[in-house]
């Protein structure tokens, strides 16, 4: 008898836990009602760029800052497309041996990310990343420069060649984190890179520069209000 009671306790002990773990399990897999909306935003910060030259040229990064606005569609649970309209400082500085001897070349561009933007959730924070294709268009260009004594015919050929295709495009994307402050609005940390897959100057063959083509990284701080 002790030992068909202790097996009835046992078997109401396994069902106990059973049913438990089914509800929670219920309650993990139970989603929220989803729709689709719209959100917009702004967002500003820094970028650190260069450029890939063939033949290549010794150089430190360039900072400048971008900023813009977006608009955010949220297709489904855990996928939304975003477009953004940006102004972004981007460019090259050379390095040389020489203290007294530098150049900089400040590219100012109006640019255009296509991006796909992909969440979790962990409560109401989202980890997110975003990808996609970036067009520009260079708005202007400024140079400066000392110590052109001490530079070789390369260099100054180089920091003479005016801009040809003002047209940037590429790809890239960066992983970020998104926090609420209030039912409509979040606070995002985004960080980002991008690969220039154009050339300011001509890239046929015996040209000067095959490639000369931007790469750059950086960080924004975003906020946006759902509508």
């Amino acid at each position: 008898m002790k030992l068909i009671s202790s097996l009835r306790q046992s078997l109401i002990l396994i069902c106990l836990l059973l049913a438990v773990a089914g509800a929670h399990l219920s309650a993990q897999t139970t989603k929220e009602p989803f729709a689709q909306s719209v959100s917009v935003g702004v967002h500003g910060g820094m970028t650190a760029s260069r450029f890939t030259f063939v033949p290549s040229v010794r150089q430190r990064l360039h900072t400048g800052p971008v900023a813009g606005i977006a608009v955010r569609y949220d297709v489904e649970r855990g996928a939304s497309l975003q477009a953004e309209l940006n102004y972004r400082r981007g460019g090259w500085q050379e390095r040389y041996d020489s203290l007294a001897t530098s150049y900089s070349r400040t590219l100012d561009y109006l640019e255009l990310p296509l991006l796909t933007h992909l969440y979790f959730r962990s409560g109401d924070i989202r980890i997110f990343i975003n990808a996609g294709p970036f067009f520009g268009y260079q708005l202007g260009e400024s140079a400066t420069s000392s110590g052109e004594a001490n530079m070789s015919t390369l260099d100054s050929t180089r920091h003479g060649m005016a801009v040809r295709d003002r047209f940037f495009w590429g790809l890239g994307g960066g992983p970020g984190i998104s926090i609420p402050i209030g039912k409509r609005q979040r606070i995002e940390l985004e960080g980002r890179f991008v690969y220039g897959l154009g050339n300011l100057w001509s890239s046929k063959r015996g040209s000067t520069y095959v490639q000369s083509s931007e790469m750059y990284f950086g960080a924004t701080l975003n906020y946006f209000f759902r509508l």
